[in-house]
């Protein structure tokens, strides 16, 4: 279940045909992240058609809650026994999805006035991002929603998964074997959202929940904002928005969470004149003022990516949960040439890549030859990769030197898969950040599955690495 500060939980639902007042967004959404009950409008037999897909993926991730296929036809779905319509449901519904052409859903939403549900997906597309052709859905959806004893996410979005609860309520198998953990997300789009959480995933960051948002006409990114941050299991959000719909509430409760020491990632679609205008073709949104977002989001400590890679990069960093004393990195690198580019990436963002402290390059001095460098970045030379502990060893050597804040270790082709197991027992041996950088990971005879447990930063690049410096060093108010 999760926690919110926000609003109380409301009394338990009644079984009575209609429900006696809307839900609150808290008593909503803890009914969608543990619903025990989801019936699926449009579920069908036809692969390719959203409600197929929707019903598979629920059951292939182990859903355990009850589901309810609703076809015209009933029969049975993927196993289960269908009702031809939402009237011949007489408990409470949790989740109603609809993934239906968009006047079958529009009659379903009304049905939903008269059932006890809880809360609405609406996969379906059709409203506003339509354009003329979507206006009068969108009028018609609004004035069903107006007294709606039910609240609504979406329309026009990819649904929701859940990883801890396992659920995907998603006709995307983008979401597939996701391991749960620290990281929420907010996504307008369902495609980044589905492109994030699969990087995020490849480098073992784990997902609280991810919620497509899609056209906001009920719940709001700062609706999902208040209650996912709110949540203890969260430490970082992630968030994309085309339009702030609730740009005050948004900001207060960004500034809730940042203050109390968890980190906001935000991409915000819709920059120039062009992405504004396909921001309104896609969710319907206008995407307002550029410079007025930015303002909004330093002075809230909202971390600002340009785009989606770079927002994994920052994400993969602060999942991690370690937070620098201050802005000194040290380095050390199996080659002296990607050494130096990470140096000067660091140091062109403002940290400082000071040299070692005397007996720290004693240590060093032990495993590094001569024609190596101690200083920092420390250049081990190509030695190591006949040598698989002493990268590890290196790394436990930087990272307990006094005068770093932040280690970051560069590796390329691994031979062995001793290499990985020293980098993440170094990893195990401080509190402090660590990052790695592996550009050779695909030619490696080495898997980097104790990295991922450990849900270590790893990188494919120094310039990537360094985005993951710069939001430990934002989210620290160490770097401007």
């Amino acid at each position: 279940m999760f926690f919110h500060l926000t609003e109380e939980r409301m009394a338990e639902p009644n079984t009575n045909r209609m429900t006696a007042c809307r839900p609150t967004v808290a008593d909503a959404l803890d009914g969608l992240f543990d619903p025990r009950t989801i019936a699926v409008v449009g579920a069908s037999r036809t692969k390719g058609k959203l409600g197929q897909a929707v019903m598979a993926l629920l059951k292939s991730n182990g859903y355990s809650g009850t589901i309810i296929p609703v076809n015209p036809s009933g029969g049975e779905i993927e196993g289960l026994p269908a009702v031809r319509s939402l009237d011949e449901i007489d408990s409470p519904i949790d989740v109603v999805v609809l993934a239906t052409p968009v006047g079958v859903a529009l009659d379903a939403l009304e049905t939903c006035t008269r059932l006890d549900v809880k809360v609405v997906v609406g996969v379906t597309s059709g409203f506003s991002e339509a354009g003329e052709e979507g206006h009068d859905n969108e009028e018609r959806l609004r004035r069903i929603m107006q007294d709606a004893p039910f609240r609504l996410v979406g329309p026009n979005c990819e649904g929701v998964v859940r990883p801890a609860a396992d659920l995907q309520l998603t006709f995307s198998p983008m979401f597939n074997d996701l391991r749960p953990g620290p990281v929420a997300m907010i996504s307008q789009s369902g495609a980044l959202a589905g492109l994030m959480a699969l990087r995020l995933g490849e480098r073992g960051v784990g997902i609280n929940a991810i919620v497509s948002s899609g056209n906001e006409t009920d719940l709001t990114a700062a609706d999902l904002l208040d209650y996912l941050g709110n949540d203890p299991q969260t430490r970082v959000v992630l968030c994309y928005v085309e339009e702030l719909r609730d740009g005050r509430r948004f900001s207060e409760a960004a500034q809730r969470l940042t203050q109390a020491g968890k980190h906001i990632v935000a991409v915000k679609g819709g920059r120039s004149r062009a992405g504004s205008r396909a921001v309104q073709s896609h969710t319907g949104a206008m995407a307002g003022d550029d410079r007025v977002i930015s303002a909004v989001f330093r002075e809230t400590g909202v971390i600002r990516a340009r785009e989606s890679v770079a927002a994994v990069d920052a994400v993969t960093a602060l999942a991690a949960g370690r937070r620098p004393a201050g802005n000194r990195v040290g380095i050390i690198s199996v080659t002296g040439g990607l050494g130096v580019e990470m140096t000067d990436l660091a140091e062109s963002a403002g940290f400082e890549v000071p040299v070692l402290d005397e007996t720290t390059q004693t240590a060093l001095s032990r495993y590094v030859p001569f024609y190596g460098s101690v200083t920092n970045p420390v250049d081990l030379t190509g030695v190591v990769l006949a040598n698989p502990t002493y990268v590890g060893r290196c790394l436990e050597a930087v990272a307990a030197d006094p005068g770093v804040d932040i280690a970051i270790a560069i590796i390329t082709f691994v031979p062995d898969q001793q290499f990985i197991e020293a980098l993440a027992e170094a990893f195990d041996s401080t509190d402090k950040p660590i990052l790695i950088v592996w550009t050779g990971s695909a030619r490696s005879n080495a898997s980097g599955e104790a990295l991922r447990e450990r849900a270590v930063p790893v990188y494919d690049s120094p310039a990537r690495a360094a985005s993951g410096l710069a939001a430990l060093a934002v989210a620290t108010g160490e770097v401007a």
